[in-house]
């Protein structure tokens, strides 16, 4: 029997007769998330002809039972559970994170449990390391209310922190080509690759570092669909591209692509591949136009208002980025001919990118749903993890030029305004940019301002939380000092987010032996290593490998910790593999007790500097080294390492 509000819940779908977010649903009925999905859960136990759909992107809508089927079931039980469930801490806190900033006011914590998996003990440790994640956005904190948890604070501070995931999600080599290779079965995507850079090499032309996995995944995908013999529909190339020398180089490639694997290459094939090497010149070259229907759309509006809808929904503005504009207009051409001829794209790497980079997809996730309200009709699911292939791209070069913003007040005149700054950018033109000038403090402006930090010649008194350095106009020795060491204070919150949020995904439970018996180093690291080479995590040389590593200098740190490893990255999936030995085994020149072995993926070789740059703490925290030893389950261990 349904009450007066899950009543009210269903004839609201029904007269709709479309999806309705549950934070649409929950607006209207003056409830809250929490409410509406179980009151979607209760309408869909009542027997009835009419029950409720739900999904991840789209929300929930009213349908006749008979007409849901077998793909509806199976794409609700996609949407809420399967491969969407985290599987390690790291992976549980983006999670709730991201729950929390975009989808709910407020999280039950007993149906979290439920949802995925997990007991109330592992929630609060997940809750305990999400507060150190966000220990530096002053402002921001967990509240607990009952069985409900919130995040609360500024929405500006809330997006700095989820900018500031981002970056540290993409961290250099943004998805790694030789974890991608197996998702093509019929032909090898790095000798693809090497292809193309010999190409690349013969015509002298260069590529920006974050472009190149997007333009290997591109061809890639190219070439799998016309294996299957599908084509790029022909269109009309226009003037002047046939004598570029990225339409040379495509059509090099293709010629030997061609000849290696047997296939039939067309020119729209060439054309297309010449317009995504190009990037932001590719639009000089490529029409803003297309037709669906009886209606021509501009395909370079859909791109700004979808960029404009990623900075209002998540804080990040790609807006200046003409390479993700080019390659978002692209593809959205691409898109519409797809959608028009009913032509899906193969489900290749969707589930890569969602499990490893959930923030760039939940930022596809969004475009998306924006360009099925434009379109008016349903973008497959896997168009997602190409439009998340250009965020993540422009994520990272995002990064890779990405300073400390900074904002100077100072109440003088222009000459010394401009002397000042000019004197502070020679010294940290590499760490900072002045993004904002003012002669006076107003706190609104600077809150939309965003900075990372104020340089002020005036004393200021606000409660902002941005840390404030006090400067002289003239830039003496002082002021270089405080400036310093204020970016290294920047810096330390920086790693600490990034540790936070990287380190808990590559500890998992199967690789944990709480309390080992070994009596040598090349017993541990044989354990150790046997255990990764099971699940095809590293290759069978890497045990030899660490073995010479450990030869040529011991990897043991004062009385209680060895960590090794291998000179080169033979992971599949960057992994730490930890023992805590029952009893201490002489190792180098210490008795070692804990053993960290850490096996690390191309695509993650920044969580090297990340790892030793906690191990050279660790060594400094004699404490918190030996909580590290002390015997505690697989849960406690990760929560003290991130102490």
């Amino acid at each position: 029997m349904l009450n007066n509000r899950q009543e009210r819940l269903l004839e609201l779908l029904m007269e709709r007769q479309d999806w309705m977010t549950s934070r649409q649903l929950a607006r209207l009925l003056n409830v809250t998330d929490r409410t509406i999905r179980s009151d979607v859960d209760a309408v869909n136990k009542q027997p009835g002809v009419v029950g409720i759909e739900s999904n991840v992107r789209r929300g929930y809508r009213a349908v006749k039972r008979q007409e849901r089927g077998e793909e509806a079931e199976s794409r609700e039980s996609k949407s809420h559970g399967g491969t969407d469930i985290p599987q390690t801490p790291g992976a549980r806190c983006i999670y709730i994170i991201q729950r929390l900033l975009f989808e709910s006011r407020e999280l039950n914590l007993t149906e979290l449990q439920s949802q995925i998996y997990i007991s109330g003990y592992s929630i609060q440790n997940d809750l305990k390391r999400i507060r150190k994640m966000i220990e530096p956005y002053g402002g921001l904190k967990l509240v607990r209310n009952l069985e409900c948890v919130s995040l609360q604070g500024d929405e500006h501070v809330k997006r700095k922190f989820y900018r500031d995931l981002l970056v540290a999600e993409v961290q250099e080599n943004f998805l790694n080509l030789n974890r991608l290779a197996h998702l093509y079965k019929h032909f090898d995507l790095i000798e693809v690759k090497d292809i193309f850079v010999k190409v690349l090499e013969e015509y002298d032309y260069s590529i920006h570092e974050s472009m190149f996995p997007m333009l290997i995944v591109h061809a890639g995908t190219s070439i799998e669909r016309i294996l299957s013999y599908h084509y790029v529909c022909s269109e009309e190339i226009r003037p002047g591209l046939k004598d570029t020398i990225e339409y040379q180089i495509a059509d090099t490639f293709f010629e030997r692509i061609a000849r290696r694997l047997h296939i039939q290459v067309k020119e729209g094939e060439v054309g297309m591949f010449a317009l995504v090497i190009m990037g932001r010149r590719a639009s000089n070259y490529a029409s803003d136009h297309i037709k669906l229907g009886d209606k021509w759309l501009n395909t370079r509006r859909l791109v700004e208002n979808s960029l404009v809808r990623l900075m209002d929904v998540f804080g990040v503005d790609y807006r200046r980025d003409e390479d993700l504009t080019a390659g978002l207009k692209m593809h959205i051409h691409s898109l519409i001919e797809r959608a028009r001829n009913q032509v899906a794209l193969e489900d290749v790497f969707l589930e890569e990118i969602k499990e490893n980079y959930p923030l760039v997809f939940e930022m596809g996730v969004c475009i998306t749903g924006y360009l099925e309200e434009e379109l008016g009709l349903p973008i497959a699911d896997m168009e997602i993890g190409f439009l998340a292939l250009h965020l993540g791209a422009a994520s990272e070069r995002l990064n890779s030029v990405r300073k400390y913003r900074a904002m100077m007040i100072m109440p003088y005149n222009q000459t010394f305004f401009d002397m000042c700054e000019k004197r502070i950018m020679e010294m940290f033109r590499e760490r900072i940019e002045i993004v904002k000038r003012c002669s006076y403090f107003e706190e609104r402006e600077v809150s939309q301002a965003a900075p990372d930090l104020i340089l002020t010649t005036t004393p200021i008194d606000h409660s902002l939380n941005i840390l404030t350095v006090p400067v002289s106009v003239f830039v003496d020795s002082e002021t270089e000092a405080r400036i310093l060491e204020a970016l290294n204070n920047l810096d330390k919150n920086r790693f600490r987010l990034e540790f936070a949020s990287h380190i808990g995904h590559l500890m998992r439970r199967e690789h944990y032996h709480g309390s080992l018996v070994c009596r040598t180093p090349e017993e541990v690291i044989g354990i150790l290593c046997r255990g990764l080479m099971e699940e095809g995590i590293v290759e069978e040389g890497f045990r030899d490998s660490v073995l010479e590593r450990e030869r040529m200098s011991p990897t043991s740190f004062a009385n209680a910790l060895a960590v090794p490893h291998a000179f080169q990255a033979y992971a599949s999936r960057s992994t730490i593999a930890v023992a805590r030995l029952s009893q201490p085994v002489k190792w180098g020149g210490f008795e070692v007790r804990l053993v960290m072995l850490f096996a690390i993926n191309d695509s993650d070789r920044r969580m090297i500097k990340i790892f030793f740059d906690w191990v050279s703490n660790l060594i400094g925290s004699p404490r918190q080294l030996e909580r590290l030893t002390e015997e505690c389950s697989y849960e406690e261990f990760v929560e003290r390492v991130m102490e």
